[in-house]
């Protein structure tokens, strides 16, 4: 039971359903008062008795239902969000029935509904989940504020409602769009294309050197003809090889209203395409078995370090979801030099500026998004 919920607050209002009906009421109503006889008394007694049982009943049941929602942690754009909602019926003896749960507050407008949460019955001392879908439309955190228990039971007349006050925050991460496959072999093949080994020893590929032999060394790693020739035993080391490496460089520098925009784009709306495809440049890294890592010019963000792996992934997600484009721009935090052994990868909202990253980067724009999606087997066999 969801004893330590907030009580909510509650209201009554008529559907739909019961503005008929309550017209209907009157009209009879006033037919009785100026020809009373028995038949219409009779009937407008009945229909009053029947919204009075409606209030009645839908109240008594949703004295005792208590609600909590179970938000997830993050969203994407582009993918359904799911949210689920804990229903308790503390009655132990009326059920409740025909529960639709929804959102109120500001968190609305970047959520769009696509499957309400609804529950059909909900038994005495029973708690119940119920589900909600919804489409995620701009990337960024979303406050979920207030949502609302509502029935109306039996008779659809009236709605009795339950607004429950329970703040929570999801992240929406940007959109992933499906770059073509050969894209990072063309940009990293100049320079840190395929496997290549590490200045480290570790796996069993190519000789790296010899060192002391150490309780524990594989029996098969042994040198057996320095043995031979010396008497001591030691250890022969093979270096491993490293997967290609990326560094995605997101060029912010330039605040919003001083890009360069042709007639009918909108500066904002190139921003958030550039991080659609920086994001979508480290999901193909990620999806290849790349090491990847991600770097912000403009704002003060910290660059964060190669890795791979899927909490990698979604912990640069996150950092491209939290960027908060209304932030001031620092003009001189670029990538200008680096030793760091990794192709980068630029991308611009507007325009190339080639002072932001080393002479051998390659840079993309945000209009370039649509040019370098993945295309598909009925696009690709279309002239």
């Amino acid at each position: 039971m969801l004893e330590s919920t907030v009580k909510p607050k509650r209201r009554t209002r008529l559907a739909t359903a019961g503005v008929i009906y309550a017209l209907v009421v009157l009209a009879v109503g006033l037919a009785a008062g100026s020809r009373p006889n028995n038949l219409l008394v009779w009937v407008f007694s009945f229909l009053v008795a029947a919204l009075i049982v409606s209030g009645l009943l839908s109240g008594f049941m949703m004295m005792s239902v208590r609600a909590l929602r179970i938000e997830p942690r993050r969203g994407r754009v582009g993918e359904p969000l799911l949210v689920r909602y804990e229903i308790a019926n503390a009655s132990r003896v009326l059920a409740a029935y025909d529960l639709g749960i929804t959102e109120h507050g500001k968190g609305q407008n970047r959520l769009e509904v696509a499957g309400p949460a609804w529950i059909l019955h909900v038994g005495p001392r029973e708690s119940l989940h119920g589900e909600a879908v919804f489409r995620p439309t701009r990337r960024g955190p979303v406050r979920l504020d207030e949502f609302e228990v509502s029935t109306s039971f039996p008779f659809g007349l009236l709605r009795k409602t339950l607004r429950f006050q329970q703040v929570g925050e999801v992240l929406i991460h940007p959109e992933i769009i499906p770059l073509r496959l050969d894209l990072l072999a063309k940009v990293t093949s100049a320079g840190f294309g395929g496997h290549r080994l590490s200045g480290s020893s570790g796996g069993h590929d190519d000789f790296f050197g010899v060192r002391e032999y150490r309780p524990g060394d594989s029996i098969r790693s042994i040198a057996w003809k320095r043995l031979a020739g010396t008497g001591t035993l030691a250890t022969v080391e093979r270096s491993r090889s490293v997967p290609p490496r990326l560094r995605v460089l997101v060029d912010l520098r330039t605040p919003t209203d001083e890009l360069r925009v042709a007639e009918g784009e909108d500066a904002r709306s190139l921003e958030e395409r550039a991080i659609v495809l920086a994001g979508s440049f480290l999901a193909l890294a990620d999806r290849l078995g790349y090491e990847y890592a991600l770097s912000v010019a403009g704002l003060d963000i910290p660059p964060v370090a190669l890795r791979k792996g899927h909490f990698h992934r979604e912990k640069l997600m996150s950092s491209l979801a939290a960027l908060d484009l209304d932030a001031p721009r620092a003009r001189g935090n670029g990538l200008a030099a680096s030793d760091e052994r990794a192709t980068v990868v630029v991308v611009h909202p507007d325009r190339t500026d080639l002072a932001v990253a080393p002479s051998d980067a390659w840079h993309f724009t945000a209009r370039q998004l649509d040019s370098l999606r993945e295309r598909s087997k009925r696009q690709e066999s279309e002239p």
